[in-house]
């Protein structure tokens, strides 16, 4: 999360998750804030330059192409968490998340079930190829395939050229190809009301827990709204 990310964003988001998750912690990588944080037991903070931007630098230097780029931030973020976070269950959630009311840990092993992994899967918009939304992705640390999981993640974001299997070197591109080569996953986007959004999400169940704000239209909304 940048300052412009924090600013229009991030704070909700914070603010939101100490109102509702009272059961979780929250790990921020934070990529040169420069404001006053949210201090609190619950919330850690991983400088984004220190734990990610060196892989990332190597990442850069493979290709031209700007979102690739912006997105493979996020990329890095996400393998820095799987390989180091010590809980039971890792749940990625996107800088552009609010959440709405009270969550329980119940509500979230709901999303992953006995799975390696649960997320919401794009395939139902039959676009080709693999793509996910990745606002939201839990997985089990404590999986048998689950260091198998995070090693095939790395080496999709590492090798030298961007892999055939994805239009775009996009996080969550990475993230479905990922998934599709295990057997252990819990598709959310099978409990989406909407079979043409790209944001299933806000469409599903969880919607009366958190809503996710994105693209451009949406973060100059809560902009606007503040």
């Amino acid at each position: 999360m940048n300052q412009e990310y924090f600013d229009v964003v991030g704070q909700e988001m914070i603010n939101s998750f100490l109102e509702y998750t009272k059961h979780f912690e929250l790990r921020i990588y934070a990529e040169n804030l420069i404001c006053t944080l949210p201090s609190n037991i619950r919330i850690d903070y991983y400088d984004w330059n220190v734990s990610c931007k060196p892989n990332w630098i190597k990442f850069k230097s493979k290709t031209n192409d700007a979102k690739n780029i912006k997105f493979a931030k996020k990329g890095f973020a996400f393998l820095h968490a799987m390989q180091t976070v010590k809980t039971k269950y890792l749940i990625w959630i996107d800088a552009d998340i609010k959440f709405l009311s009270n969550i329980t840990p119940k509500i979230i092993t709901d999303t992953i079930k006995k799975n390696l992994i649960g997320y919401f899967d794009h395939s139902y918009l039959k676009l080709g190829g693999h793509s996910a939304e990745s606002g939201y992705v839990i997985l089990d640390t404590t999986h048998p395939k689950y260091t198998d999981f995070v090693n095939l993640y790395e080496h999709y974001y590492t090798v030298e050229t961007q892999p055939s299997d994805i239009d775009c070197w996009y996080d969550g591109q990475v993230c479905a190809l990922t998934a599709s080569h295990f057997k252990e996953v819990y598709n959310l986007s099978k409990l989406s009301y909407n079979t043409t959004t790209h944001t299933p999400l806000n469409e599903s169940p969880l919607n009366q827990y958190m809503i996710h704000h994105k693209g451009k239209l949406a973060k100059r909304y809560i902009k606007n709204t503040k």
